[in-house]
């Protein structure tokens, strides 16, 4: 009998091994699969930003008029961000970012045949919808798939993502862009994408949202079954109007932070640097870079240090890297600003989804990262509309000097007041 035991022992040990060994291979393919996604979203929304120069010049666009377009496209971030998030605490991750990569995807290609500047406004609107929605629901699937331990590094390789899209990105501007235009460019955006939509249909569905919908159905009474489904109005609920003002106010500094920079440098750099087309795709390859290695140094760096030092370290490294982007001539000086403004006012970015995500609970993870980041967004989108306004080109520079470190500085004190999360297990 004892022997028999011991084989059935064995045999559960065995299958709890099994068990383990298929979790971790199924959470490495969701975070692969995951992160394909955000690097053509990101690729899809750059390309945009580094083609802006020949876009302004073929359909005779002026500075202030494309800081508008920036600003009315850019509130499809904000209001994507709200809605897909929404939904996929309704419906499920999975089925969220299936819908949302194709739609980015095939009006990332309606771009290529804008006819006017109302057609490209509308375009570029529902192009930024899609990709609003990708991060906060991405990041939650991650999050609920990882384990606390080394969850930071992880959400900081999901986040990567976008380094490798807008390389990819500066990469195509500086080869197809600077030969065949800018059109092509938005042609080649939509293949890719496509074929992740397929991929992302073998994705199983998030467990921790999944026990969250078990819990649901099993619900008896009205007050289970209303804790079940989440309302955006409970995210100012006693319990979470703290979390949510202290996500929000991060993301809108973040924003502010780096909305102006990241829209306007190709920009800057052609009109105040005199760098040709070719040039500013270089340039693209290098902030690309610094972001890459910024996405995922925090990630590590968090998971020692913890996520508010963390935070607070990358704030304040980015009001010196913008300053010095913003100011110095000098072709290596400015080549080193534009890596570390990658660093920092990108790579701060992990921090926000490794840290929203453990912040709020399973039942609100998606429509609480979606409503912070969304009002992030919307400030994201308002700063290059103000700096379109007041740059004649040759100042925008200065623009940066001033704007970026007053939001890293609003930031750092927000962290003063927010709780630390490391180590925690998700609600």
């Amino acid at each position: 009998m004892a022997e028999n035991q011991l084989t059935e022992d064995q045999k559960a040990g065995v299958k709890t091994i099994g068990t383990r060994v298929g979790s971790g291979s199924r959470t490495s393919l969701a975070l692969f699969v995951v992160q394909a996604g955000w690097i053509l979203a990101s690729m899809d929304y750059s390309v945009y930003n580094f083609a802006l120069p020949l876009i302004i010049q073929d359909l005779k666009i002026s500075l202030p008029t494309a800081g508008l377009i920036f600003f009315l496209s850019l509130q499809g971030t904000f209001i994507g961000s709200l809605v897909i998030p929404l939904l996929a605490d309704y419906f499920g991750r999975k089925r969220a970012m299936m819908v949302n990569i194709l739609l980015y995807a095939l009006t990332t290609g309606a771009v290529a045949f804008t006819p006017s500047i109302a057609f490209l406004t509308i375009a570029r609107f529902l192009v930024n919808f899609g990709v609003g929605g990708e991060q906060p629901v991405g990041a939650s699937y991650i999050s609920e798939e990882w384990n606390s331990r080394t969850r930071g590094r992880a959400m900081g390789f999901m986040q990567s993502g976008y380094a490798i899209g807008a390389l990819l990105a500066s990469i195509l501007l500086a080869t197809v862009g600077s030969r065949f235009g800018w059109r092509p460019l938005f042609v080649i955006g939509i293949i890719p994408a496509l074929l992740v939509v397929g991929i992302r249909s073998w994705l199983p569905e998030s467990r921790k949202w999944t026990a969250s919908q078990e819990q649901k159905s099993q619900a008896v009474t009205e007050q289970a079954q209303e804790q079940g489904g989440f309302k955006l109005g409970q995210l100012f609920a006693p319990d979470l109007r703290k979390t949510t003002i202290i996500g929000t106010v991060l993301l809108i500094a973040g924003n502010i932070a780096g909305g102006g920079v990241f829209a306007w440098a190709p920009t800057f750099l052609k009109l105040s640097r005199g760098m040709d087309i070719a040039s500013v795709g270089w340039y693209g390859i290098v902030l690309s870079l610094g972001q890459f290695v910024g996405y995922n140094a925090f990630g590590f760096i968090a998971d020692h240090l913890g996520r508010r030092i963390t935070m607070a370290i990358y704030f304040g490294l980015g009001i010196l890297s913008v300053i010095a982007f913003g100011l110095v001539t000098n072709l290596v000086l400015l080549v080193c600003a534009t890596f570390f403004v990658g660093f920092t006012l990108a790579g701060i970015f992990s921090g926000f989804i490794i840290y929203l995500a453990e912040l709020f609970p399973t039942r609100a993870r998606a429509t609480g990262m979606g409503w912070c980041m969304g009002i992030g967004l919307f400030f994201w989108a308002l700063v290059p509309y103000i700096l379109g306004l007041l740059a004649t080109g040759s100042n925008l520079g200065t623009l940066f000097a001033i704007s970026t470190p007053v939001a890293c500085l609003i930031g750092m004190v927000t962290l003063f007041f927010a709780p630390e999360t490391k180590g925690l297990e998700l609600q």
